[in-house]
């Protein structure tokens, strides 16, 4: 019995030419559109060409525990290993899938049945006149899961603290979304975009893996307008006459309109107009310096 998992470990047991396996699927099929089982092939049986057999069943019954060896099921697939020292099996589990075809593996056409989520293969000796030794012959079979190219984005909006409900619109992309939660998305790196005419508008870039589950957060803020100052430790901050405390803080929120920052500092003074909208950030960097060159 191989128990397959959601990580990119491959599970292996060992098997003989006339044993079964089981492959145990993980709960969660989310990001699995089939699986790949592969066999390290014994020398004995390559070198006895086609006189070992493999067999994909359905309905198997009773459910496949690892003491039991009798089951009734209906036969699904079958193959030989040929003179190979290895086999690939790639079995879909969705019709739609995007699982490659080549010349180095064996492709299942027919989906078979997972009940209980699982997978149930048999191997047996087809050929007569081989060695009593071809039954002692060992395989290694390992087991991954085929991920589809995707991943799952869920994506939480939430207003500022004071206000207990928003409207916005989200795009991923450029690409408007109605559903916010579970979204299947290509792997690489995307644009997250919040409009709303009440809050200022945001914008998140996140890095999207496949077969992953990732979470984005927003909190949206208010739409005053903000101004940040950049001055001396020593300097005595106006905006519209009205002097600014300004020390410990990151901005300032200030009303939509025309302002006058005034900044002065020792003997110096500097005056800027500022004509604050809605949604808007506005930086002042205050830059004193004095220049020293030699007279002749």
């Amino acid at each position: 019995m191989i128990p397959l998992s959601n990580s990119d470990d491959k599970s292996f047991v060992t098997a003989g030419t006339n044993d079964a396996i089981t492959v145990t699927l993980p709960e969660d099929l989310t990001f699995v559109e089939g699986i790949e089982i592969m066999f390290k092939v014994p020398q004995e049986v390559a070198y006895w060409m086609d006189s070992v057999a493999w067999s994909l069943y359905n309905d198997i019954k009773p459910d496949p525990t690892e003491k039991r060896i009798d089951y009734r099921g209906n036969r699904n697939a079958i193959g030989t290993f040929g003179n190979s020292l290895s086999l690939v099996l790639k079995i879909p589990l969705k019709k739609e899938n995007t699982i490659k075809r080549d010349a180095y593996s064996t492709y299942i056409e027919d989906i078979p049945d997972f009940l209980h989520n699982k997978i149930f293969l048999r191997m047996q000796m087809v050929m007569k006149g081989t060695p009593s030794s071809l039954s002692d012959a060992e395989f290694e079979v390992s087991a991954k899961p085929i991920y589809i190219n995707k991943g799952k984005l869920s994506i939480t909006v939430r207003p500022p603290d004071n206000i207990s409900s928003a409207l916005y619109n989200v795009f991923i992309d450029d690409t408007p979304i109605s559903k916010l939660q579970d979204i299947m998305i290509t792997p690489g790196i995307h644009t997250v975009h919040v409009t709303s005419d009440s809050f200022r508008n945001e914008n998140k870039t996140i890095t999207i893996e496949q077969a992953k589950n990732h979470t984005l957060d927003i909190k949206l803020r208010d739409i005053t307008p903000i101004i940040r100052i950049a001055a001396p430790d020593n300097s005595k901050i106006q905006i519209d006459d009205k002097v600014i405390d300004y020390k410990g803080k990151d901005s300032l929120p200030i009303a939509q309109g025309m302002h006058t920052i005034r900044i002065s500092v020792g003997g110096y003074e500097i005056v800027k107009t500022v004509n604050a909208i809605n949604g808007h950030t506005y930086s002042i960097n205050t830059n004193l310096d004095a220049t020293i060159t030699e007279e002749e």
